[in-house]
């Protein structure tokens, strides 16, 4: 027999779930507190639904991890329960996290046998929601009749239930194919019935997603500024997919209107917040907005690279191999093989904890050799005792992203001259890696064994190399791998430096001045104007003059409380400031610095900056 605390824990946890959509944090709160009085109860149902409640309430804050951490927890007792509400609304929502990641073959699977549980069990709240779901779905695939046809199914429930909330879910999601079939009146009907009705009931978190919706269909329209308009409302706060969602069209906006800056600003923060959401879809998005931005302000190369990782990141979700899966998965679903499933269901535990094993192992033989190549990598990096003096006349700041990172830094005596290089390879992590261990090794061949030693010389030999090496061609899907890179040549009798760079700059301070000379603006590697060469600067020196190289890192790191980049001109400032101060306290402050301004974003790529006392 249920008790009447039993009862009570029951009542408030489906009013959570009525509420998700409200203000996360009470909601939370009170979440917790039902977990842990079911809890001290031993009540087992009420356990599973308030991990439901908090699942919801994680994805809603696309905190991906802790959601799924909560429905393998509920799963625990509503796995034999399957007429159970609550089974239903788990397999909505683990669909809901696997399909905002563009799993979509698995997230077919599990809403198909949501509306299938639901017929069954006379559930019409739950079947509309999962015609919505299905709805959404076959929208993302591009079947749009497919998908009008389950979202009016699930509105036609909605309104015999008469359940308003659930209702302005429905608009919302007739207004997104409405658009894709270029219906946009109608489109924006739908969507500002929705409008309404949030507004009216206070609907928090869901009127950002409806003012997603207006400005994509604005956008569609041609109609700019009012695009930008609602685009700009829906990135105040809320739901990080929302906002990221809303920055990448105010971007795309943005740049239709002639804002270049904001526009690559607001691109480039969506596509790094797609990335931490792990979200292929929205990380495709992000890439040919970038694109279509630069083809727009006369950047073809930049257009072109990104294009190349929009091409890629696509595949990952729209293959046609996956086309054929998902109807394979609905057909299959069709079909109920009650006995047959229970077993497939066990084997499937056995076969995920042996997989599993065989993962986990895996990863240990990956991770130890990466730290191995890391090892190799440091081993190969020149030592900066080898030149006498070198090591009290400068400092080393590097910070790989990974174990083992692109960026590298070289330095060798020739002819009693002293040459320093800082390169940023073409990507991070083990590619970086490579190209880094490559770059090292011709530098060898060219400067220590062929005694070349004019900076752009030096830059020309290395380019032919690379270019040599991986086979470029100039092909329009071939690699354009490479590497940014600042070549330094210092000739202490004659007091000069020459100086080549491939977009890498040079940065000299003299005198409570800072000069920076700037690099040619080609990378070493395949060009699209063969034959040009790379240029030099030759640049007198005086004894206390500081030179500073560095890669994009540093400068390109997200961070402050505009998560934004923190760019050359704030790093400029930081170096005029610091450099009366002892090298290594120079160091020490640049590490603190930029810890300070990544906070608790992830790094964005590796960091180097070597500095030396002429």
């Amino acid at each position: 027999m249920v008790s009447k605390h039993e009862i009570k824990i029951d009542t408030l946890n489906e009013s959570l779930w009525e509420n998700r959509y409200s203000d996360p944090s009470p909601l939370e709160k009170k979440a917790l507190k039902l977990l842990k009085d079911a809890g001290r109860m031993n009540y087992q149902r009420g356990i599973a639904y308030a991990h439901l409640n908090l699942a919801a309430l994680s994805f809603l804050r696309s905190e991906n991890d802790n959601a799924l951490r909560h429905l393998s927890e509920s799963f625990q007792w509503l796995k034999t329960r399957k007429k159970e509400k609550g089974y239903i609304r788990y397999l909505l929502l683990k669909g809901n996290i696997l399909e905002s990641i563009g799993h979509y073959d698995k997230t077919l699977k599990l809403w198909l046998e949501a509306l299938n549980i639901s017929r069954e069990t006379g559930d019409p709240e739950s079947e509309s929601e999962a015609c919505n779901q299905l709805g959404l779905v076959w929208l993302r695939l591009g079947n749009y009749k497919r998908s009008l046809d389950f979202f009016e199914k699930g509105l036609e429930i909605r309104i015999k239930l008469n359940d308003e909330k659930a209702l302005a879910s429905s608009f919302n999601r007739i207004g997104m194919v409405l658009r894709e079939m270029k219906r946009y009146d109608e489109s924006l009907d739908s969507y500002f019935r929705s409008l309404e009705i949030r507004k009216r009931i206070d609907q928090t978190q869901a009127i950002q997603w409806t003012l997603l919706g207006i400005a994509s269909t604005y956008e569609k329209m041609k109609k700019f500024p009012e695009s930008l308009e609602y685009y700009e409302q829906g990135a105040k706060e809320g739901d990080r997919r929302c906002i990221l969602q809303c920055l990448l069209g105010a971007g795309r906006v943005q740049s239709r209107l002639g804002f270049s800056g904001e526009a690559e600003e607001k691109i480039r923060k969506a596509l790094s917040l797609a990335r931490e959401l792990k979200s292929l879809s929205l990380t495709s998005e992000a890439h040919i907005a970038l694109a279509d931005h630069y083809e727009l302000n006369d950047q073809p190369k930049r257009a072109l690279r990104s294009f190349r990782q929009y091409l890629k990141s696509r595949e990952a979700f729209q293959s046609r191999e996956m086309q054929n899966r998902l109807r394979n998965i609905e057909v299959t679903h069709a079909i109920e093989k009650s006995e047959q499933e229970k077993e497939i269901f066990r084997l499937r535990n056995v076969e995920l904890k042996n997989a599993y094993d065989i993962i986990e192992e895996k990863n240990m033989d990956i991770t130890a050799n990466i730290s191995y190549a890391g090892r190799i990598q440091m081993a190969v990096l020149p030592d900066i005792n080898e030149i006498p003096g070198m090591k009290e006349n400068c400092f080393i700041l590097y910070i790989p992203k990974d174990v083992i990172g692109g960026d590298f830094y070289w330095f060798s005596m020739i002819k009693g001259k002293l040459v320093l290089i800082v390169a940023d390879c073409t990507g991070h992590g083990v590619p970086g890696a490579l190209m880094s261990i490559l770059g090292i090794s011709f530098l060898e061949d060219i400067i220590n064994t062929k005694g070349i030693d004019k900076s752009h010389l030096i830059l020309d030999e290395l380019s032919r190399k690379v270019v040599k090496a991986l086979k470029q061609k100039g092909y329009r899907n071939e690699t354009r791998d490479g590497m940014d890179i600042s070549v330094c040549v210092i000739d202490r009798d004659l007091c000069t430096l020459q100086f080549s760079g491939a977009h890498n700059n040079l940065y000299l301070t003299r005198n409570n001045e800072l000069k920076e000379y700037p690099a040619d603006r080609q990378a070493v590697g395949y060009s699209d104007e063969p034959g040009t060469g790379f240029t030099s600067q030759t640049i007198d020196i005086s004894h206390g003059d500081i030179i500073y190289l560095t890669t994009d890192g540093y400068t390109d790191q997200l961070g402050g409380k505009d998560h934004k980049r923190f760019k050359s001109q704030a790093f400029r400032s930081l170096l005029l400031k610091i450099h009366k101060k002892p090298l290594a306290v120079q160091k020490k402050i640049l590490e603190k610095e930029f810890n300070r301004w990544k906070g608790k974003n992830i790094q964005t790529d590796d960091v180097l900056v070597f500095g030396m006392s002429l």
